[in-house]
């Protein structure tokens, strides 16, 4: 099997593993037995399971950038609608697993600062794809003014999946609808 492949293997083993568990909670040896790959497999392409944890957030991250690329061909007045209902949809499948946010932040906080470069230019990639997939949608707009609309929507559908999740410690937050059509007016995009 491929090198490459041998990572998502591992990679989707403990993808597979995370749903009702905490990441800490999981062994290699788990992982290993998921993945059908020796323990010693998964420390050729990590080096502890802190850069598991790290490399799964990237591999995520990367699925969603490839779900957005598939945006590509949306008109400017369906995208905000198509975007929040990807981004949503991915950040309450991937919103257990890490336990509270208070774990995740544990874990961010024990990453090198190569892995904590690497999640950042995963974010900036998922944005730069927005941007791309929205400049395309409206050719006619600046480039630096779509990727400031490409950065509040990201932010704005980031807020209210985490207030539904409740991870944002809210029990009241605004219908789908509003925060789309609140994006659009923001954005001067038209119905």
């Amino acid at each position: 099997m491929a090198k490459e492949s041998k990572r998502e293997q591992i990679l989707n083993a403990l993808d597979r593993l995370l749903p009702g568990r905490r990441f800490h909670e999981i062994t290699l040896d788990e992982v290993a037995h998921e993945a059908q790959v020796g323990k010693g497999t998964i420390y050729l392409y990590f080096h502890d399971k802190d850069a598991l944890f790290a490399e799964l957030i990237c591999y995520r991250m990367e699925r969603l950038q490839t779900a957005l690329q598939k945006l590509e061909n949306c008109s400017s007045a369906e995208l905000p609608d198509r975007v929040l209902a990807l981004v949503d949809e991915f950040i309450r499948e991937h919103r257990t697993g890490f336990g509270a946010v208070g774990d995740l932040a544990a874990h961010v906080a024990r990453l090198s600062p190569e892995q904590h470069e690497q999640l950042k230019q995963h974010g900036c990639n998922l944005v730069d794809t927005l941007t791309a997939v929205m400049h395309k949608a409206e050719p006619a707009r600046d480039a630096a003014e779509v990727r400031s609309y490409a950065q509040i929507l990201l932010w704005l559908i980031d807020g209210y999946s985490r207030a539904r999740s409740g991870l944002a410690g809210m029990e009241v937050f605004p219908e789908a609808e509003f925060l789309t059509a609140f994006f659009r007016r923001g954005a001067m995009i038209e119905d």
